[in-house]
């Protein structure tokens, strides 16, 4: 099943119970965060998890990303190339090439060692795990090469790693928005843009307070945190479902950019109209009012038209 193998590996294949048949594998963590200093390694664990409900081979290999001035896209595998914060060269996994039974767990061990001379900064590569089928995998390059036919399934696990020293620090929130300015109803989704200027990737985070129209809180959304590539735009959305809704709303965004404790704050002001409520709320008015005001007519008419009764000597 290997080729190439070491004596001592410290890889594990575990089986697992209860794992059902999801047509797909798994992989853990998809994003891992390290800080290193220059001339430090440090490893850590793959996990892939078989759910395909078949024997499968899997393949690891390693590229780097980078972020992505499109909010619509967060990062960008450049595959071969090498980016402008290249760690493809400094990730090591301990083998490329393993098979899995259904319901079996892959732990590889990758490995990061950082140059001595590596120069303070961000440095982003992923870890990319295909399948593929070895008896049939000349007919599948075939058939890639004479129709750009893409047969085998792949997941990538990221890896930030910021090595340690003087770097630049620099983003911030450039826009809150909704998607309109009038709703019918709820859920509104909220639009938060992110700028990140500087040379190391950036983990805002923060809250969303929402005020009614007498300035009164009605509800506060947590921005939980995520990443900012350097040199790129990160869109983060939120969406806030509170049931009936109606009148004009606040929304106030106070993000931290992630470094230095600095606070950026936006607003936006949105109205929830439910104008079917309202039209049928006036209609059952109308017909209320209308209602009365034939009773109380058609009874004063029956008054001047009922005859006097016989007169009492």
């Amino acid at each position: 099943m290997f080729s190439g193998i070491p004596a001592v590996l410290a890889y594990t294949i575990e089986d697992l119970s209860g794992i059902g048949v999801e047509k797909d594998f798994v992989i853990g963590p998809a994003k891992k965060e390290v800080w290193l200093n220059p001339g430090e390694s440090t490893t850590i664990n793959l996990n892939v998890t078989n759910r395909l409900g078949s024997e499968m081979s899997f393949r690891i290999g390693v590229e780097d990303f980078v972020g992505s001035r499109d909010p619509n896209q967060v990062t960008v595998f450049l595959g071969e190339e090498k980016g402008p914060y290249s760690l493809k060269d400094y990730l090591k996994p301990e083998i490329t090439e393993f098979t899995l039974k259904h319901g079996q767990r892959m732990v590889l061990p990758i490995e990061i060692s950082i140059p001595k001379d590596a120069e303070a900064g961000g440095l982003y590569g992923a870890v990319m795990v295909s399948t593929f089928s070895p008896a049939t995998e000349s007919e599948a390059r075939a058939e890639e090469i004479k129709g750009g036919v893409q047969l085998a399934s792949q997941l990538a696990s990221l890896f930030l790693v910021r090595v340690k020293g003087e770097v630049k620090e620099e983003g911030f929130l450039k826009t809150l928005a909704t998607d309109k300015s009038n709703y019918q109803k709820g859920p509104i989704s909220f639009s938060l843009l992110y700028e990140n200027t500087g040379d190391v990737h950036l983990i805002p985070y923060g809250i969303i307070e929402i005020k009614n129209i007498l300035g009164r809180k009605v509800d506060e959304l947590e921005i939980t945190p995520y990443f900012a590539m350097p040199d790129s735009v990160r869109l983060k959305e939120i969406e806030w479902d509170k049931g009936f809704l109606f009148g004009k709303y606040t929304a106030l965004a106070s993000l931290n950019r992630g470094y230095q404790n600095i606070i950026d704050q936006k607003s936006v002001t949105f109205w929830v109209l439910p104008w079917k409520i309202l039209l049928a709320g006036f209609g059952g008015l109308f017909l209320i009012i209308w209602l009365l005001y034939w009773i109380a007519t058609h009874l004063e008419i029956k008054r001047r038209t009922t005859p006097p009764g016989p007169l009492k000597i």
